[in-house]
């Protein structure tokens, strides 16, 4: 107890020593922002900083984030799955080969620690325990893979995941085994969009009905306002707009996979879900040069929050969602929410820090000490940050913003 005490307070003195935090504490307490740079500038500060959280490691694995208390985590298995995804969309559009090179240190190091069982390991370090919701987002990284450069052993590393899930999904679709706190979880509709990208590849059946059949339950949480049980971490707390997002995803994302009634009610809930956050938590039309919040780090069950910071994260996710949901739609509104997220997580980005850790990062919360991972620049905010910009990018090149 008394190294714990200890250690707390010498990771809380951390914060304050160094100036290049200091500078990001003193910006928050103050609300200031400085004007953001071109979409480009921001993203690549983003890639960089992924960049440099990979080489870090020396393994090959993506550090999980930097923490003003501790300074840089170990690589983390489940976010440098999906990290996959987002340097290989940066290779494509940016023509940019070196970024398709570090993505395939990232599946290699994934198979190099890969369970004998098929499971991805848990939680941040190389541990011993599998996660179902970490080997669905290294099953996304490695069938991103596969597409891209026709290597088998990413394929195959996939199909040995793919077929640990199935074995340990419950009969009703959901995971409860090996999911966090043994109970199951609506956001694990991100494990079924991995089995479904594994059914493109393969044509096996088995994943498409295993990725129907934990939809289906989802679908089954869901209520009348858009609201699905089950989003967050945990049963007794609001689940952060993270993990909401994830679900939301994990939803969208396999929807012409799927039978058309499904299809139609997948829409629908996540249609009332959008109008209803943007209903309870409306947009400051006259802080357009302030740092916004946006979205408040978590929402109830009735889309209704206190919160006075913001998950980073989960804001650009949204906007994800937003966008996506956008090309289905035409709905304006949705557009517009999706860019103003974008906009407000920009101006949290610092691009001219002298420390590396905070130097294109986005942090978990803003205000920095916020409810959702405080003092701490995440490897996936900083990576759905980049996700957004590269969906803006394409979308814009394509006309279909207008």
């Amino acid at each position: 107890m008394r190294k714990k005490f200890v250690s707390k307070v010498i990771g809380r003195l951390n914060v304050y020593k160094s100036p290049s935090h200091m500078q990001i504490i003193m910006r928050d307490s103050y609300g200031l922002s400085p004007s953001p740079h071109s979409d480009e500038d921001h993203l690549q500060a983003a890639m960089d900083w992924l960049c440099r959280a990979q080489d870090i490691t020396g393994c090959g694995g993506v550090s999980a984030a930097y923490d003003l208390r501790v300074g840089w985590l170990p690589a983390y298995p489940e976010t440098t799955g999906y990290i996959i995804c987002t340097f290989l969309q940066h290779a494509a559009q940016k023509n940019e080969t070196s970024y398709v090179e570090r993505a395939i240190r990232m599946g290699d190091w994934e198979i190099e620690i890969q369970l004998p069982s098929g499971a991805v390991r848990g939680d941040v370090g190389v541990n011993d325990h599998p996660m179902v919701f970490d080997t669905g987002q290294v099953i996304l990284g490695w069938t991103a893979l596969y597409r891209g450069t026709q290597l088998d052993r990413f394929l195959e590393a996939a199909i040995k995941a793919a077929d640990w899930l199935l074995r340990v999904q419950d009969p009703d679709g959901s995971w409860s085994q090996y999911a966090l706190r043994s109970v199951p979880h609506t956001y694990h509709t991100k494990v079924a969009w991995s089995l479904m990208e594994v059914y493109r590849l393969t044509d096996e059946e088995t994943y498409k009905r295993a990725a129907e059949s934990n939809i289906l339950w989802a679908l089954a949480q869901a209520r009348h306002n858009g609201w699905f049980r089950h989003m967050g971490f945990t049963l007794d707390k609001a689940p952060p707009t993270h993990t909401i997002a994830y679900t939301l995803q994990g939803l969208l994302e396999p929807l012409f996979y799927l039978e058309e009634d499904t299809r139609r009610k997948i829409l629908a809930v996540i249609q009332t879900a959008s109008e209803n956050i943007l209903a309870k938590c409306p947009f400051d039309e006259d802080a357009a040069h302030a740092v916004l919040i946006g979205l408040p780090g978590t929402l109830n069950e009735k889309w209704e929050s206190e919160d006075q910071y913001a998950c980073l994260t989960g804001n650009v996710q949204m906007a994800i969602v937003w966008l996506k949901l956008y090309d289905i739609n035409h709905e304006t509104r949705l557009l517009n929410a999706a860019l103003k997220l974008i906009d407000q997580v920009k101006a949290t980005q610092s691009l001219d820090s002298t420390n590396p850790g905070i130097r294109g990062a986005i942090a978990g919360s803003y205000p920095i000490w916020g409810g959702y991972i405080p003092y701490t620049y995440l490897n996936w905010s900083t990576k759905f940050f980049a996700d957004a910009l590269l969906l803006k990018d394409l979308k814009n090149n394509r006309g279909s913003l207008k």
